[in-house]
């Protein structure tokens, strides 16, 4: 279940003006008959927390009829986060190789020039090409189809066709 104080307070201490509907009522709802039934409201108190949950427009004010109360709370959507910049989807595969290509490639041009081993240029360029193979193969999409093999895969003599 959702943490009321995390709801209620953004990263900059203010409250989240997220707007809610009939879905969070409802869990409010179900939430506030589990504590009526474990006795810990009394009916009374159950009609007027009910009452605030209804009267409620933003996550905030939905999550006041519960910061005395121990779990359960209802389920709330999570506040928007920041929006993803492009740096954030970089795998970190991709570091791996940059560090290869720009730590590696130019050692191996000074023990090109100073020792006449030109052959150490392919070892950073051979590493990146194995590990981007290497990324692809593991995340590649349809990589298992519906019945648990790897396309390309023999069917087994009990598998259906």
């Amino acid at each position: 279940m959702t943490n009321p104080e995390d709801l209620v307070h953004d990263v900059d201490g203010s409250a989240p003006d997220l707007r809610i509907g009939a879905p969070e009522r409802e869990a409010a709802r179900e939430a506030l008959e589990e504590h009526l039934d474990a006795e810990r409201l009394e009916p009374a108190e159950y009609e007027q927390r009910w009452a605030a949950c209804q009267a409620a427009r933003t996550q905030a004010e939905l999550l006041r009829a519960f910061c005395d109360l121990p779990a359960p709370h209802p389920e709330l959507p999570g506040s928007p986060g920041p929006s993803t910049d492009a740096d954030e989807d970089v795998p970190p595969l991709v570091g791996a190789v940059c560090l290869a290509l720009l730590l590696g490639l130019p050692v191996a041009v000074v023990l090109g020039f100073v020792y006449g081993a030109w052959w150490g240029l392919a070892v950073p360029v051979a590493l990146s090409v194995a590990l981007v193979y290497i990324e692809h193969l593991r995340t590649r999409p349809g990589a298992d189809d519906a019945s648990g093999r790897a396309p390309g895969a023999p069917r087994n003599a009990d598998t259906p066709s």
